[in-house]
């Protein structure tokens, strides 16, 4: 199984490119968030993961990963990362409940449960102005992100039909997206 992807079995984390709001009230995103922070606990550390011999809906392989004998499952929930996945477990609602009291990741702000974001709910927050922080640890809006994370077709666009994926539209003037848009009518929104 060496170079297998595998789900985190019992949590769900924010997708690639869910935006959610941070304590300031502009939005961030979160899934990527969720991944670099990982990526960073991580390290050069060596992850083995417990398979289950089961496999998701979609044929991925399910498991409790760990690198030095932690449980990367509990700890990202535990940061508030990850969401306690109630439906298929309740091995991780302990590590939420904790960090939803301490106003870790996510709960900082305000959010979508994952599972709710994949059937098309979206947050309505304030957008991110171009000189507020756009992630939780506070770097500046990266115009190369802000394009990557809308950009579906990698063409250094973005359409009203990838805005509306991605629950950014209408899109105004003060979003990271709105610099790489076309505004018709120059009224300082795009995708009305």
């Amino acid at each position: 199984m060496i170079g297998e992807r595998v789900r985190l079995k019992g949590i769900d984390a924010p997708e690639r490119n869910q935006l959610c709001e941070n304590a300031t009230g502009n939005l961030y995103p979160c899934g990527q968030a969720a991944t670099r922070v990982l990526r960073q606990h991580i390290g050069d550390g060596k992850v083995v993961c417990a398979i289950d011999p089961r496999r998701d809906r979609y044929g991925r392989a399910l498991g409790v990963c760990s690198v030095h004998g932690e449980d990367l499952n509990a700890w990202l929930v535990s940061q508030g990362h990850a969401l306690a996945y109630r439906r298929y477990s309740l091995r991780y609602v302990e590590q939420e409940e904790a960090a939803r009291a301490a106003g870790r990741g996510v709960w900082a702000g305000a959010f979508v449960a994952p599972w709710d974001w994949r059937a098309g709910e979206r947050l309505h927050a304030t957008p991110v102005a171009e000189d507020s922080p756009s992630s939780v640890d506070s770097e500046p809006a990266d115009e190369l992100n802000a394009l990557a994370m809308y950009d579906d077709n990698g063409n250094g666009r973005i359409t009203c039909k990838e805005a509306r994926r991605h629950g950014i539209a209408p899109v105004p003037r003060n979003h990271p997206a709105y610099q790489y848009m076309r505004d018709g009518d120059n009224d300082g929104v795009v995708c009305e």
